[in-house]
């Protein structure tokens, strides 16, 4: 009887090797899991940027949108949306992508070059071509990036509409 409970004694316990493994698992899975939540912070960073883009880019293509096109020439209006100081010979050509060197003024989320609502790090650029040989249908594309300093490379969206000319 007493050999009994010795053996029933020592099976109640976990052994040493026993232990040290379920710590190794365990340890594996947390760095796995430390792993995933850096990959989804990372995520929602760059989805909180491509928004913001989306919205800056939809915002700057309602303006355009809403000036008056007519078939002789541009809107007065279109020389308060900003200096594009990429070209000097024609101020409303498409502007260059950031990365090309002839960099447009970064804006933020709130669409201003201030650092009261945030880093100025969102480029918005524009391009308003005609459609035909008669002037009357306009494409309107509106580009807006941003650097991705990790993978050091710009993204962002273009959208574009078309417009019908007023007279």
């Amino acid at each position: 009887m007493a050999l009994r409970a010795f053996q029933f004694r020592r099976r109640r316990g976990f052994t040493l090797v026993e232990v040290l493994i379920a710590s190794a698992l365990v340890g594996f899975s947390l760095v796995v899991m430390f792993g995933f939540h850096a990959q989804a912070a990372r995520s929602v960073l760059h989805s909180r940027k491509l928004t913001s883009c989306t919205y800056l880019a939809q915002a700057q293509l309602e303006v355009l949108l809403a000036l008056a096109w007519t078939s002789s020439s541009r809107p007065s209006d279109l020389e308060d949306l900003g200096d594009d100081d990429t070209s000097d010979s024609d101020p409303w050509v498409w502007l260059e992508h950031p990365s090309s060197g002839a960099q447009p003024t970064a804006v933020n989320a709130a669409a201003n070059s201030d650092s009261t609502y945030g880093q100025a790090t969102y480029f918005v650029t524009w391009d308003v071509e005609d459609m035909d040989t008669d002037e009357t249908w306009l494409r309107i594309r509106v580009r807006c990036a941003y650097s991705d300093e990790r993978f050091d490379r710009y993204k962002g969206t273009t959208i574009s509409s078309y417009k019908f000319r007023d007279s």
